[in-house]
Formats: structure tokens, sequence, C-alpha cells
């Protein structure tokens, strides 16, 4: 099997956005209800789902050969999404920008970082899950979530209430700010730009910063 994962094999692909859903950390606060719990509104047939995940991470050679999504965006910009077996890592240009899994590491896109990737296809979904936003940007990022929900199938009867729920993942204790001589940061744990917690990430963080101003 190809490790390259193809971009058409996301599109409009139910069974692959339900799986990749279930790794972000949205959640039902009114019913107590974790993402992957949430996500049950979408109905599928749970062992062809099965089956298609199996075959799509290739289990059987997934911890020397990962999958992984990868394009080039721009000259100076590319990306890989890499699927372990217990996380989703996340790189810009080789950087490590990121994790979905038990050890996470979110909150690294900005709100008007993250709406610079909706001209790529399939892209904004996929970098939704580590972006971070301010309770006050949520009435703004809703709509643009809702209408790529309802692009996929099954998912457009619960657009709202599945972006509702994604929405309360995203959001951070505070905001980004802008450090001179470095660029966008934050304080939030568990995100890598934040470079007081974590100075091992600033030289990359300033780099990213200077790439992720020009793509907007």
């Amino acid at each position: 099997m190809n490790r390259q994962i193809q971009l058409q094999e996301l599109h409009n692909n139910t069974f692959f956005w339900k799986f990749y859903f279930c790794w972000s950390r949205g959640y039902n606060e009114k019913e107590e209800l974790n993402i992957d719990e949430v996500l049950e509104v979408v109905e599928t047939d749970e062992t062809k789902a099965y089956e298609w995940e199996r075959q799509f991470l290739n289990e059987a050679d997934i911890e020397e050969n990962p999958r992984y999504i990868a394009e080039k965006l721009t000259d100076n910009l590319n990306y890989v999404i890499e699927f372990q077996e217990y996380e989703i890592n996340f790189f810009l240009n080789d950087i490590y920008i990121g994790n979905l899994g038990g050890h996470f590491e979110a909150w690294f896109f900005t709100l008007d970082e993250l709406l610079a990737f909706e001209k790529y296809p399939n892209l904004f979904l996929l970098f939704l899950p580590i972006t971070g936003i301010t309770e006050s940007q949520r009435d703004i990022l809703k709509p643009f979530i809702v209408k790529h929900l309802e692009s996929i199938p099954k998912f457009e009867i619960y657009s709202h209430y599945i972006a509702d729920c994604l929405l309360n993942g995203l959001i951070m204790e505070s905001g980004f700010v802008e450090i001179e001589g470095v660029g966008i940061t934050n304080n939030q744990n568990h995100s890598v730009r934040n470079i007081a917690t974590y100075p091992r990430y600033k030289e990359d963080v300033i780099e990213l910063n200077k790439i992720l101003i020009a793509l907007q």
C-alpha cells in the first residue's frame, strides 16, 4: 500500500472524517459527552467502518511505516500529517507543530491562520483540531465549520451540533499574543507556540511565524 494518502481519498469520505474528528478534543458540555460519543449521531455501518480504518491505516505496518498526508502549498510552505498508531502528528516545512492523541499538543494555529488555509481543499478541516480560539471568536468560526461539514455525507444533518462540540475543544484559556522579535505565541499548556514553557520550540516558532504571515 502507498504510504502517502491521496487527498481524493478524503473528499466526501464519511468514514475518514468521523475517524479523524474522534481524535479531536471536542465535547458536548451539557450532556457530558466526549467527541467520539458526539459523533455517534453520524450513522455508519460499524463493520464497514472498522474494515475501512484497518485498510486506510495499513495497521499491520503502521509502527514502522505510518501513512501520511503531504502537500506543497507554496514555494515556501509544505505540510505533513502523519498517522501513528496512538497519535496524529503535524508538521509545517518539516517542523513539528503538534499532535492529536493522549499527550496532545494543539492550539497552534490562530483563527486568521486557519482561515487562510480555507482555499486549500480539505486542509481547513484537517487543521481545525489544532487551532486555538477565544470564546469571542466562536461565532466567527462556526459558520465556516458548518459549511465544510455540510459537504460531508451524513454530517450535514448534524453540522451545527457537531460544529458546536468541535468548537468547545478549541477554546483557549487566553488568546495569542505577539512578542517583538518572535511573533505570535501563547501561554497555553500543550501548545508548541507556548515558548515560555517550551523554549526548545522558540526558533521554530520564529521561522513559522514569518511564513504564516506571508500566507494570509
